[in-house]
């Protein structure tokens, strides 16, 4: 009874230590667990050794395809051109600089060294021991000046906005759960709201954008407006992503009178700013009594398109 009940005292005095008071740890102390290959450009699946659930959801994300993406390696004539290298194969993420790019472990694109390792140690938004590396306590990973190294169009609009939501927010949600899945720091760290590191792309809610149609006398009148996402909709510093706006008319006798087919994209300098609208403007003769929109999106690097939003609009009921 006395062993178990030193037992548990011991598993209650490390739990305490490790989460509130690993600071006391004498430096000696804790160069005994450490593992300086996880400083020097480790693999990823080396930091899913004990970060798995992070390295699983990284895996599924485009970061992680940022230098094999087919798209990449077409729209950089094979990787040739140079100013796409400091934001495909980062060494060093820092807010406000360009990173420069790395010479080797190109494959794994953004990695986790591209962002968490700084100065001799894993940076992050968390402060807590981590006995393998050293870890330093860093708040600039809340906030969107760190995205905005590579993403600096998209960081310009989201200036403009004024908006408090951070990329990170919208991005990477964050959920409750314990940074390691290794025992025993597994069993004996405190829950952390962690991010998502899929970086999610962002998923069109409804009313996103605003869409509004209406007849007049002489007209179809289509109405987009972006009251929601504080960025242009689609945004991009080089990739191609498109919203597509088709307008199908219908005449009396329900027969195709005319389509229709708007782009909104950031390379043709169409896209829909944050709080703004676009009005588009087509001349239809009486016999159309039907309209059918379609708003569609396609992904700078898919080849379909994704319904976002389809409706059909009788004259009758907009007149």
């Amino acid at each position: 009874m006395a062993l178990a009940g030193g037992g548990a005292a011991f598993t209650l005095a490390s739990w305490l230590v490790i989460n509130f008071a690993w600071g006391i740890l004498p430096e000696f102390v804790l160069n005994l667990a450490r593992d300086p290959s996880l400083l020097e450009q480790p693999e990823a699946k080396q930091c899913g050794d004990c970060h798995k659930a992070i390295y699983e959801a990284w895996q599924k994300s485009r970061h992680s395809q940022a230098w094999i993406s087919k798209t990449y390696i077409k729209a950089s004539e094979d990787r040739t051109k140079e100013k796409c290298l400091n934001c495909h194969i980062p060494i060093e993420v820092r807010p406000g600089k360009k990173p420069d790019p790395r010479l080797n472990q190109r494959d794994e694109g953004i990695f986790c060294v591209s962002c968490h390792v700084k100065d001799g140690a894993m940076h992050g938004p968390h402060d807590l021991l981590a006995p393998p590396h050293p870890t330093r306590q860093d708040q600039e990973y809340n906030g969107s000046k760190f995205c905005g190294s590579c993403h600096e169009k998209t960081f310009k609009q989201w200036q403009l906005t004024e908006e408090r939501d951070t990329c990170q927010s919208c991005h990477m949600p964050r959920t409750r759960k314990r940074l390691t899945q290794k025992p025993p720091l597994s069993w004996l760290h405190l829950e952390k709201w962690v991010g998502d590191h899929r970086f999610l792309h962002g998923e069109f809610e409804p009313g996103t954008p605003a869409v509004q149609f209406t007849f007049t006398k002489n007209h179809a009148v289509v109405t987009l407006e972006n009251n929601t996402i504080p960025h242009d909709v689609p945004t991009a510093d080089n990739g191609d992503p498109r919203l597509f706006l088709e307008v199908t008319l219908i005449d009396q006798n329900g027969e195709q009178w005319d389509r229709i087919r708007e782009i909104l994209a950031p390379q043709q300098e169409t896209a829909l700013a944050y709080k703004s609208k676009r009005v588009f403007r087509y001349r239809v003769p009486d016999s159309v009594t039907e309209a059918r929109l379609n708003l569609r999106y396609q992904p700078a690097w898919a080849k379909e398109r994704e319904a976002i939003y389809s409706y059909t609009f009788l004259r009758k009921e907009t007149d």
